[in-house]
């Protein structure tokens, strides 16, 4: 058979490279880079891939860029959907936690930009196209020759452009913020290597990380005790996660009892919520039970099922005589609490439906109260640690959403009330939460228990499922999405103090803070402090590598590696390095945080 020229053969490459480097440019459309080397690792890889395709017999080689276009692009589009949502990329273990979020998925797509809907048209168009006209007579040895080029390049580009640099090295090597490594290796590259140390070959545990983390502990000073130390000693504890409760939603109008409770008692002003991991409520409520946070990369916490957790506050809080349990809406296999949460320290996780079967008792918040059961598992006898997860002001805030029209059927003079849909929303469903605490304090003073215990209230995250961004800066007051985290976090009890707390704390600081409060001395370390220890100035930091501390607020943008200072309130003189030492601290907590899961850090530790 007559062999067709080699431009022939160049041609047909140009072609599949040109398709398979679409994705690349699909999540270029939505993220910003600051060098042409993530483009030039996003070419190599798509050519690559283009001379598999062609290198094959061409009924293989069809089927082959066929399956590698469509899990590519079709990861495209979840990675540019993902940062125009939460602004941010997002690493492979995310996947793991998709069916959690499956129930969501139309509200989910209400909220996609205009643009991402031609970039499905343009993956679907490609698919469409190579099935029927994938090239005939393909060259094997130029192929592959190219084949071997790409990948001499992808091996060697590490070496010239990323290694040899000491910020883009730790960046490429520690993995601890996807859109970083996105910054400085592309789409393709960042999903390759995501895959092959996260997923494929994952470091699990080694000794090396044990060592390096009791390096990290031991270079910080012990939280001794203080004036607030005990101060809650035998009291009964409800702690609650509070689903979505945004700042500007507490109100004396809208949420009167939260308000009054945050007012009273202990009012954390500068409260932080990072969004650590890929699951936020799930990071959250891992963090306040335990003091870690979701790894940003290795694994899901579905990885760490016979891991152990002596340092949680629930274990600590039945070391001193507690008994521990869980209450929440939902199915015990969701996030798998029922396995975690006895890991946790708990005695068992209560879900509602487990309860009853009426669907508006699913989505009535004081089912905890109202059905004889729970509440009796609730006022159990002996010093009680509950924990309450809350639902309703979770996304979406529309009024056809089953629980949004639940929330308007109780309480119809909302609709319309304030500026938009979503606003009236997410304010009436923050309502069903208030008639909680409500509730909450009634009955304790009903069975005069109201004296013997403390309340904890800790928002898991912004309401990130607002559709409307620049509404939501508005109603919070800021005008850069940093600073969006900050999140409701206050602590009552009827005879204790009234203090607002204005040094910087986040999630990682909570379970510190309560054992001390409680008078509860673990001879645990914690990636986080007790807030009342006068030593500690208080700190946040975020996923990113961004960081607050110092009355400044810095945020890292990832696509040039470079801070941008949205706040100086203590006029510090920021030097280069004043900034490289923060930076090195906040990328040593975000290690840190990383490798405590994998080794299983605590259960080494006597």
């Amino acid at each position: 058979m007559k062999q067709k020229p080699i431009w022939h053969f160049l041609f047909q490459l140009f072609l599949l490279t040109l398709a398979f480097f679409s994705a690349e440019l699909i999540v270029a459309l939505f993220v910003e880079t600051k060098t042409p080397l993530p483009y030039a690792f996003g070419f190599l890889w798509s050519m690559l891939l283009a001379a598999i395709s062609l290198l094959l017999p061409r009924k293989v080689g069809r089927i082959f860029f066929l399956v590698t276009f469509f899990l590519s692009g079709a990861y495209a589009l979840v990675q540019a959907a993902h940062f125009d949502m939460f602004r941010k990329l997002t690493f492979f273990t995310a996947v793991f936690y998709a069916g959690e979020g499956a129930k969501f998925w139309l509200d989910i797509l209400r909220s996609f930009p205009l643009l991402w809907w031609p970039c499905v048209a343009v993956v679907v168009a490609i698919l469409i196209l190579s099935a029927r006209f994938f090239p005939k007579g393909a060259k094997p040895i130029p192929a592959a020759v190219t084949a071997v080029l790409c990948v001499f390049l992808l091996v060697l580009f590490p070496q010239l452009f990323i290694i040899e640099n000491e910020e883009t090295e730790t960046t490429y090597t520690a993995m601890y913020d996807a859109e970083a490594v996105y910054s400085v290796t592309g789409y393709y590259h960042m999903t390759v290597r995501d895959l092959w140390c996260n997923v494929l070959f994952p470091d699990l545990g080694s000794a090396g990380q044990t060592q390096q983390l009791d390096r990290y502990f031991a270079d910080r000073s012990k939280s001794g005790p203080n004036e607030m130390t005990g101060i809650y000693k035998d009291k009964n504890v409800v702690y609650v996660l509070l689903e979505a409760i945004d700042d500007w939603v507490i109100t004396p109008e809208n949420t009167p009892t939260m308000y009054r409770l945050m007012n009273e008692g202990i009012s954390f002003e500068n409260f932080y919520s990072p969004g650590f991991g890929s699951a936020r409520t799930l990071s959250s409520e891992l963090c306040i039970n335990t003091g870690i946070y979701l790894p940003t990369s290795v694994g899901s916490l579905f990885d760490y099922d016979e891991n152990q957790f002596p340092q949680s506050i629930a274990n600590q809080a039945g070391k001193n005589g507690y008994s521990a349990e869980v209450f929440h809406y939902n199915d015990p296999a969701f996030y798998s609490r029922g396995t975690f949460e006895p890991l946790w320290g708990y005695g068992d996780y209560h879900g509602y439906c487990e309860y009853t079967s009426d669907e508006n008792a699913l989505f009535d918040e004081c089912t905890v109260f109202t059905n004889p059961q729970l509440r009796d598992l609730f006022f159990r006898e002996g010093k009680t640690f509950n924990t309450i997860i809350t639902r309703s002001a979770h996304l979406s805030y529309y009024y056809k959403e089953k629980l949004s029209g639940y929330a308007l059927s109780k309480y119809p003079e909302y609709r319309g009330k304030y500026s938009s849909e979503e606003e009236d929303c997410i304010r009436v469903k923050a309502r069903l939460v208030d008639d909680m605490f409500t509730m909450l304090l009634s009955e304790l003073e009903k069975r005069g228990r109201l004296e013997d215990t403390v309340i904890v209230a800790v928002t898991d995250h912004y309401a990130y499922g607002y559709n409307d961004q620049e509404e939501i800066k508005t109603l919070s007051g800021v005008d850069h999405e940093l600073l969006l985290e900050k999140t409701p976090c206050f602590i009552w009890s009827a005879d204790k103090p009234q203090i607002k707390v204005d040094k910087p704390v986040f999630t990682a600081d909570v379970v510190p803070t309560m054992l001390n409060l409680l008078g509860i001395d673990s001879p645990y370390s914690y990636l986080g402090q007790d807030a009342f220890d006068p030593t500690y100035g208080g700190c946040v930091y975020f996923p990113d590598g961004s960081w607050i501390a110092d009355g400044v607020v810095a945020f890292r943008n990832s696509s040039t590696a470079t801070y941008d200072i949205l706040a100086n309130e203590n006029d510090i003189d920021i030097t280069v390095e004043y900034l490289l030492k923060m930076q090195q601290k906040a990328e040593a907590f975000i290690v840190a945080n990383n490798a405590i899961l994998p080794c299983d850090y605590y259960k080494t530790i006597k």
